[in-house]
């Protein structure tokens, strides 16, 4: 599958899962049929993926496997979480069948929906230089225009780290700790502040945790692919020993 097709499908989830935390501003209807309509992108990213899912049994986890399996098994609890805690606190199916279904408490759901961005934002760094360099190619040409080649890794650098700070002012603004533990549910919208400015923090969020993780990524395969410094042996032959001595 080319890399293209799978960063237009990581784009369209990744705005889809934004989207979903406007609650305040798309109404419980849109918020809900948009979860629904997430179901599609998800199973298609799984699809283009099967030779992961078959991999799983094969090979040797090395310390770098087993962290992007963990991830990728946290990634989906989390998604799977937060599918079946919004069908049991859906206002649109009890509508339907006016069967209650509110068995899981609200908290819980938000705590899973941004569990979801955190380890999306993960995900989208152990990735990143793949999608880096495909983006490179498509974009060469205007970049060219625009920045001196030289410049371009020093820039991409320095505008990472802008939105890696952006990143942490919004989550405390967005109070992210509260509801990665479940303290309570959506609810922080202010209806005086821009729309543009709502989903700039939340992409400065998930910015933040896919700077780590590429950081982090790459200083572990720096540590693991550093060569250990030769161990010399100091030998003093019985020549030398006697020469010292004289």
């Amino acid at each position: 599958m080319p890399l293209i097709k799978r960063l237009s499908l990581d784009l369209v989830m990744t705005a889809l899962i934004l989207l979903e935390f406007a609650y305040r501003l798309t109404g419980s209807t849109v918020h809900e049929l948009i979860g629904v309509s997430m179901l599609a992108p998800f199973v298609v990213h799984g699809a283009w993926n099967w030779r992961w899912f078959v991999a799983l049994g094969k090979g040797r986890y090395a310390a770098l496997r087993v962290a992007s399996t963990t991830l990728n098994a946290l990634l989906l609890a989390a998604a799977l979480l937060t599918v079946v805690s919004g069908v049991l606190n859906s206002e649109l199916l009890f509508a339907l069948t006016q069967v209650e279904l509110d068995l899981l408490p609200r908290e819980l759901h938000t705590a899973a929906a941004y569990w979801v961005l955190i380890l999306s934002g993960v995900h989208l760094g152990m990735h990143w230089k793949p999608i880096m360099a495909e983006a490179s190619k498509l974009g060469a040409d205007v970049a060219d225009a625009f920045l001196p080649q030289r410049l371009r890794g020093a820039s991409l650098q320095v505008a990472a780290l802008v939105v890696a700070a952006y990143g942490v002012v919004a989550s405390f603004e967005r109070s992210v700790w509260s509801r990665l533990t479940a303290y309570y549910s959506f609810g922080n919208w202010e209806f005086d502040e821009s729309v543009v400015g709502f989903f700039a923090q939340y992409v400065a969020i998930v910015g933040l945790y896919a700077v780590l993780a590429h950081y982090a990524l790459r200083f572990f395969r720096s540590r693991s692919t550093r060569p250990w410094p030769a161990r010399t042996k100091h030998r003093i032959t019985r020549s030398c020993w006697c020469r010292a001595r004289g």
